[in-house]
């Protein structure tokens, strides 16, 4: 057993889960799981004045929509950014102010922004929070959740896409959260799927582990504990997103100094298109690769 408090339950019983490789700087880490609530985390944790080093510029999040290499694949991450949107609007009556955190350089917000939402966003990477700024003219915090200083009850929705596994304290986080929500306001996020399928075929290769940025990763059981002491309820879990293009960084991950990489890479849209049917049958399944949650406010 090893010695780690748990950001969740406050637990210091872990268990050895698993290692993952760093696909940027080859680094290798240690993921333990807590012995008490489940939550999964990396010992030791990374420490958050270094963190900023491990999100090069070709991180995924950072991508633009008019920097995309063809226009099947802006044609594929628009078809994404709605299914998100339409996802989140089955469950509100109206649209209003949504804050999206950790919303990258801008690309969810500007599409909600143009489908009628007032928006706002937090990112604490300053070069892509200033490109939502002036590019995209978009209401933007540079800096963390904590230090955006918003008002209570301001928002009727926010979203975290691939987020919440970035935070180092997700109670806490919920918790600023449920104070940003007005009364029987939403929070939707997305995280990795532990049931996936793609997380059986990879293994230790799987995208979803993608240390050190993925500070904890959440079994069901534990999303349910986080939410409740948050003040939420669970409403529902789709999986909508992410099948294609993590399959792809998964597989980037197994063949890593393979010489036959870019051979592989070089068909990537054939591959794609062959692995429609997984990704629908995952889908459906609720066994893709990132699993969306819906919640509500309450009040206790």
């Amino acid at each position: 057993m090893l010695k780690k408090k748990c950001d969740l339950c406050g637990s210091n019983t872990a268990r050895f889960y698993t290692n993952a490789i760093d696909r940027f700087s080859g680094e290798e880490f240690t993921f333990i799981q807590c012995s008490q609530c489940g939550l999964i985390y990396p010992d030791p944790k990374p420490d958050l004045t270094d963190i900023s080093v491990y999100y090069p510029t070709e991180y995924e999040a950072y991508y633009e929509l008019d920097l995309e290499e063809s226009p099947l694949e802006k044609y594929s991450l628009q078809q994404s950014l709605l299914r998100q949107l339409n996802l989140a609007e089955k469950y509100t009556s109206k649209k209003g102010e949504m804050l999206d955190i950790g919303c990258a350089k801008g690309n969810f917000l500007l599409f909600a922004k143009e489908h009628g939402w007032d928006v706002s966003g937090i990112e604490i990477n300053h070069q892509a929070a200033k490109i939502a700024q002036s590019k995209y003219k978009l209401k933007v915090h540079s800096g963390t959740l904590e230090s955006s200083n918003l008002p209570d009850k301001k928002f009727d929705l926010i979203t975290l896409w691939d987020v919440l596994e970035h935070l180092p304290n997700p109670k806490s986080s919920l918790n600023e959260i449920h104070r940003l929500l007005k009364t029987g306001g939403l929070v939707v996020f997305s995280i990795p799927n532990l049931e996936s399928f793609d997380r059986s075929i990879f293994k230790s290769n799987w995208i979803g582990w993608d240390p050190p940025r993925h500070f904890n990763l959440f079994t069901k059981e534990t999303i349910k504990n986080l939410l409740d002491m948050s003040g939420f309820m669970l409403i529902d879990s789709k999986c909508i997103t992410g099948g294609k293009g993590t399959f792809l960084l998964s597989l980037d991950i197994l063949l890593r100094n393979k010489n036959y990489l870019k051979f592989i890479q070089f068909f990537y849209p054939i591959i794609g298109l062959i692995l429609l049917p997984y990704r629908l049958i995952s889908y459906k399944l609720r066994k893709g690769p990132i699993i969306t949650y819906i919640a509500q406010k309450y009040e206790s």
